[in-house]
């Protein structure tokens, strides 16, 4: 893995079309790598045209909307087929069209750079990130100052631990209306299996005659024999009984209708049920959160999301991924609690707003002092005071981290994931090879 050798030609020149902190985090790590860079933040289908003149080697474009990436990266390859571009474009389905349309086209997603450095600290916080790639999971860490593959150092669950956690969820579900639904039905059950045993005992019938007996009268299709010969007690016993089955009958059927007719982001058992033990909770369901969730699913690592805006676009993206998904505030410790935070092996807070990510990470501590936290912080400049914050967690700049990612790979670097350690910014391909992003020791002249 490397970047191209560029020492027998003038130094690499790059149209940076984009606007936001991820476009200067690339400028600047562009800068940083020795090409000169030729930026764009809005333009029109002109000044592009004008601009992609025979001294331009390479194209990026960065939007944080995938339709305006693509229309762009369109524009380029009208403009000057053939021409190498990087494109920033989340959707899969949207990358994949890029690919079949668009000549030397290259589509990265800048969640998918940095989940691997989110991931990690998440799982121990003593690593750095990992390489999940061509089927196999890696932890990186540092050792004796370099960072280094350690293998899969973390535990997932296993067949005892899913099962207690899944039946856990069915008799602590998270959801108001689940609990009403589980409560109606073991109410229910309960009653029938107790009404079952003292009817056996009373009358004397066997297990499927009392059971019978008992059924016809829960569902209102006949009377009970049994109670109508027996003893006054027992008569007693059953109109208890009956009244109570009424009782939890409704709260079952309440608690059911609920469900069908209120749409839900949860679910009692299955994926997206909630998980109360060894979890992950990741506040915020950006295009970071929802790929972030979704690789520790693939981990085989329990997560819940929490986001704070229900029309949010990538909470349907969740639903669809039968990824768990709270609406509330994350910052909230009652909110906490109820995700049972305690019990968790981590919390991560990636919303868009740094002082929120603080708010939730402090909650978190609040809850439990050792709770360990992985908060997305910084704007992509080198020179930002992100070190304050590692007192409450692992702080990753995410912008920073795409931005010398999307430089090395318009560079020529194979490098996909990046993770910073010691100050410096360290690029991971799919081989698992780690190799520092470092400025070369140019002397002549950078276009721009």
């Amino acid at each position: 893995m490397g970047a191209a050798d560029d020492s027998e030609h003038r130094p690499t020149c790059v149209l940076l079309i984009g606007v936001g902190r991820l476009a200067d985090a690339t400028d600047r790590a562009l800068r940083a790598g020795g090409a000169g860079v030729r930026r764009l933040e809005e333009p029109t289908d002109p000044e592009i045209r004008d601009a992609l003149d025979d001294r331009v080697d390479r194209v990026v474009v960065i939007s944080r909307y995938d339709h305006v990436s693509l229309r762009l990266a369109l524009v380029v390859a009208h403009v000057k087929p053939g021409m190498p571009t990087l494109v920033t474009i989340f959707d899969r389905d949207a990358a994949a069209h890029v690919r079949r349309t668009i000549e030397d086209a290259t589509v990265v997603s800048m969640a998918e750079i940095v989940a691997p450095a989110l991931v990690g600290p998440c799982l121990d916080p003593e690593l750095l990130s990992l390489v999940h790639a061509s089927g196999r999971a890696e932890g990186i860490r540092a050792i004796d100052g370099e960072p280094q593959l350690v293998g899969r150092v973390w535990d997932t669950p296993g067949r005892l631990q899913r099962a207690r956690a899944a039946l856990e969820g069915v008799f602590r579900p998270f959801d108001p209306s689940a609990r009403i639904l589980v409560a109606g039905l073991l109410g229910v059950l309960g009653v029938l299996a107790v009404e079952t045993i003292v009817t056996m005992i009373a009358s004397g019938l066997g297990f499927v005659d009392a059971l019978y007996s008992v059924a016809k009268v829960t569902v209102t299709v006949g009377p009970s024999t049994a109670a109508e010969q027996g003893r006054e007690w027992f008569k007693l016993f059953s109109t208890v009984a009956m009244l109570l089955t009424l009782g939890f009958a409704a709260v079952l059927t309440a608690g059911l209708v609920n469900r069908l007719l209120d749409p839900r982001l949860t679910a009692i058992v299955g994926p997206a049920a909630v998980p109360r033990r060894d979890h992950v909770v990741v506040v915020g369901m950006g295009q970071v959160g929802l790929r972030l969730c979704s690789l520790l699913r693939e981990l085989s690592i329990p997560v819940v999301a929490v986001e704070i805006n229900s029309n949010a676009k990538n909470v349907t993206r969740a639903k669809d991924l039968r990824l768990p998904v709270v609406i509330g505030s994350g910052s909230s410790q009652r909110a906490l609690r109820r995700l049972s935070i305690q019990n968790a092996r981590g919390l991560a807070a990636v919303t868009s707003d740094e002082v929120e990510n603080i708010a939730v990470a402090m909650a978190g501590l609040g809850v439990r002092d050792d709770l360990n936290v992985t908060l997305r912080a910084g704007d992509g400049d080198e020179e930002s005071e992100t070190a304050s914050l590692f007192g409450i967690g692992v702080v990753r700049d995410i912008y920073r981290i795409a931005g010398a990612t999307l430089a090395a790979v318009t560079l020529g670097s194979d490098g996909r994931e990046a993770f910073p350690y010691e100050k410096t910014m360290y690029l991971v391909d799919e081989d698992g090879e780690i190799e520092a992003f470092e400025a070369p020791a140019a002397t002549e002249d950078v276009p721009t």
